[in-house]
């Protein structure tokens, strides 16, 4: 038997926030199971192109990622995925992979951060424990992409869950229906017309110059709440940062493995 893990993400090219999210993340794994062979794919073809243009860095795609994987004599596979919740990424990852688990004795695919109940108090429990430090007494906002028919459901179970832990925690989304302005709306209805909020990006890996919608936007996020009457604090990094959360993406593999 030979094991074989891949991480699946999509991509940036910042090296440094690679290192310190997808490399130090492999680095968990392979001192876990170390013969096992430990790589990652990315899913964005333009991250993928500008690589090869920029750096004449080769990062294969998820399919080339697993065949290569059989090349390699791997014949366990462990696909690990670093979304945040059942999305269409996440249901892409898992169809490309079915259709290629024929090549290998076993295949596993890991869950997303949020993925059932059990994972909502987990993940508020990370939270707390990565953040309690820092915050205080005042408001935390989670931002992350969601879809009006993407994670909702997981974001609201995740939300209530995050109340118990921290009363003044929030849930916002870029693309779903709890955008940055209602969260707002209710905090001047809560009568929290003022104050520090914690501005946390909800991504695997999150930075000024990486490619997912949330870092991309997070400067403008950041004065929305400035031009509301807020002070904010930028906590501008990837959750693959914080060991809390790293535990839960481990948790998970371990769990897709049984």
């Amino acid at each position: 038997m030979r094991q074989g893990f891949l991480i699946v993400n999509h991509g940036t090219l910042n090296n440094e926030i690679k290192d310190k999210t997808i490399t130090e993340f492999a680095l968990s794994v392979s001192d876990r199971f170390e013969d096992a062979i430990v790589t990652y794919a990315y899913t964005d073809q333009e991250v993928r192109q500008r690589l090869r243009e920029q750096t004449g860095e080769k990062v294969r795609n998820l399919k080339a990622a697993i065949l290569n994987m059989k090349e390699m004599g791997v014949t366990d596979l462990a696909i690990i995925s670093t979304d945040i919740h059942d999305g269409t990424d996440y249901r892409r990852l898992k169809e490309e992979t079915v259709g290629l688990a024929a090549l290998f004795s076993n295949v596993s695919i890991s869950a997303p951060l949020l993925y059932s109940e059990k994972d909502y108090e987990l993940v508020a429990r990370a939270t707390h424990g990565a953040f309690s430090e820092l915050l205080g007494d005042d408001v935390l906002i989670l931002v992350t992409t969601g879809h009006k028919t993407d994670g909702a459901e997981e974001l609201a179970g995740f939300e209530k869950s995050l109340k118990k832990y921290i009363d003044k925690g929030y849930v916002a989304s870029l693309r779903g229906e709890r955008r940055l302005y209602k969260v707002i709306k209710e905090l001047k209805q809560n009568q929290i017309e003022s104050g520090r909020v914690i501005l946390v990006p909800m991504e695997f890996m999150a930075g000024k110059s990486v490619e997912n919608d949330v870092s991309q936007e997070y400067t403008d996020l950041v004065q929305r709440l400035i031009d509301d009457g807020y002070t904010v604090e930028e906590a501008f990094r990837g959750l693959a940062e914080y060991d809390e959360y790293q535990r839960i993406y481990l948790k998970h593999l371990y769990d897709s493995m049984r």
